[in-house]
């Protein structure tokens, strides 16, 4: 292959998945740097993958489902970890997981950090097997968020965020507290804190990031913002949709690479709201509207909204009778419905999924890499949550 004319061997390497694309690197030292250094390779490759779908349930599993990036087969990949795990956040190629301890981590590069949760003041620690362990309960999964920022062409960096809200001394308002990671797995208080009408954030609406900021969803519909570069933290005034009031509906909010978009999904029709006039005049508009007549009303249990991209939309249901249930994507630009996964039986009703895009960025704070001929050096504990790790980069 060393002989292939450049132009060649790139149109064959821009045809690979990404699991075989890493898989690639490891052939030849001259490969491995045309894949991981060459800027423009690495564009163009990446504008050419589709968004892959990562499911697990909401209180965690020791399984996670994968939908191959751009494949519309049903989930080929089971992977059966060794510990149980959470998914969290994902933005920008990188995922934020909880496996008793918070890590980060790149699936295409292999690299990952666990995060130390001893110097946090709002991240909860209960003793376990004599030794202080992280203790993260599901009501409060939606206080931490993520946020990553390219930094270069070729490197990121992340920041995780723990918000907490208390009464202030004024009963009639909510007073919120930022605590963000820096540097080496330290974490800071930040001296930031925001007052404001007595709400909470949605407990099964998780932040999402966008133009410098995590956003939370709140009760009364307004969006608690905070930007943890600059630590400002502001209120937007905003209330949900009328039509979202009027009916007992499914909702969902994302952010997309260029807004933060709100889908409210009924049986009969899905509305897509992207925020508008942020700074100014914020408001919902409706952008988009598709007719929901995936669902197999007769057979089905329940369903929700489960992700959103801009570009792709994705429902869930689960059956009466089987008990088991089906992933329905919408291609915005196709517009056009078709079944892009499944849920086995032995899955619960409290399914999250996540799209996620890989990216070939090297987050300077991941510094380990899992390394699977390495593996018979970690012992205990340590070498479930490392080969956890591996199982969730690629299958057996």
């Amino acid at each position: 292959m060393e002989n292939l004319p450049l132009h060649v061997f790139e149109k064959i390497l821009l045809k690979l998945d990404p699991k075989s694309l890493a898989m690639m690197k490891c052939t030849r030292r001259s490969i491995n740097s045309h894949i991981s250094e060459d800027p423009y390779f690495k564009s163009n490759y990446l504008s050419l993958v589709g968004f892959g779908l990562l499911h697990n349930s909401y209180y965690g599993s020791k399984s996670l489902f994968c939908n191959p990036f751009g494949d519309s087969m049903p989930f080929r990949y089971t992977y059966s970890l060794d510990i149980k795990t959470r998914f969290l956040c994902s933005c920008s190629g990188l995922l934020l997981l909880f496996m008793d301890y918070l890590c980060v981590a790149n699936p295409l590069t292999k690299r990952y950090r666990f995060l130390d949760h001893s110097k946090s003041i709002f991240l909860g620690r209960v003793k376990k097997r004599g030794e202080l362990s992280f203790n993260l309960r599901s009501h409060k999964m939606n206080r931490i968020g993520f946020a990553v920022d390219q930094i270069d062409r070729t490197s990121q960096g992340f920041k995780v965020v723990c918000m907490k809200d208390t009464t202030s001394s004024n009963p009639d308002q909510t007073m919120y507290q930022f605590e963000i990671t820096t540097g080496d797995s330290c974490w800071k208080l930040s001296e930031t804190t925001i007052t404001c009408s007595p709400s909470v954030p949605l407990a099964d609406k998780k932040p999402v990031y966008f133009d410098g900021c995590i956003h939370w969803l709140r009760k009364d519909g307004s969006i608690l913002a905070f930007n943890p570069e600059t630590e400002q933290a502001r209120l937007i005034p905003i209330k949900f949709p009328l039509e979202l009031s009027a009916v007992a509906n499914k909702f969902l909010f994302e952010a997309t690479e260029k807004e933060l978009a709100l889908i409210s999904a009924t049986e009969e029709s899905i509305n897509v709201y992207s925020l508008e006039d942020i700074l100014i005049d914020p408001k919902w508009v409706l952008v988009k509207e598709i007719q929901n007549g995936v669902l197999h009303k007769k057979t089905m249990r329940c369903w929700n909204v489960a992700a959103y991209n801009g570009k792709c939309l994705v429902l869930w249901q689960m059956n009466k009778v089987a008990c088991d249930g089906d992933v329905f994507g919408y291609d915005l630009r196709a517009n056009k419905w078709e079944v892009i996964g499944w849920i086995p039986e032995w899955c619960d009703g409290y399914q999250v999924f996540y799209l996620f895009k890989p990216s070939f960025s090297s987050a300077i704070e991941l510094k380990q890499k899992v390394d699977v001929e390495t593996m018979n050096m970690v012992h205990g504990d340590d070498c479930k949550y490392i080969s956890t790790l591996r199982k969730s980069y690629e299958p057996d």
